[in-house]
C-alpha cells in the first residue's frame, strides 16, 4: 500500500481529522472546477477572436467573465495554500533542505 494512501486511511478513522480532510478535499474540488472554467474561457477567447462570438458572448463579455474567474481562482489558491500550509512548508523543507 502506498504510504500516502495508508496515512489517508488512518485519518479517515479519526472524526476530527476526517472533517478537516473533507474541507480540504472540497476546496481542491472547487479549485479544479474553477480551473476548468478558466480553461473554457481561454478557449472561448481564442474562438471569439477568430469568429467574433463564442456561445453567444462577444470577446468583451468573455474577457469580463475570465477576469471574474481569475479573481475567484486566485482567492481559492490562496485559501488552498493557507489550509495546506503545514504540508506546503514540509514539502518546501524537503525540496530545499
Amino acid at each position: 500500500m502506498d504510504p500516502m494512501e495508508k496515512m489517508l486511511d488512518e485519518i479517515a478513522q479519526n472524526p476530527k481529522m476526517r472533517k478537516k480532510l473533507k474541507v480540504k478535499a472540497m476546496l481542491s474540488l472547487v479549485l479544479f472546477f474553477v480551473f476548468l472554467l478558466a480553461l473554457f474561457t481561454a478557449i472561448g477567447m481564442l474562438w471569439a477572436t477568430k469568429n467574433g462570438t463564442f456561445l453567444g458572448m462577444t470577446k468583451a463579455q468573455i474577457f469580463a467573465l475570465r477576469t471574474k474567474v481569475a479573481l475567484i481562482m486566485n482567492i481559492l489558491i490562496i485559501a488552498h495554500l493557507i489550509v495546506n500550509r503545514k504540508i506546503f512548508v514540509k514539502e518546501l523543507k524537503i525540496l530545499f533542505g
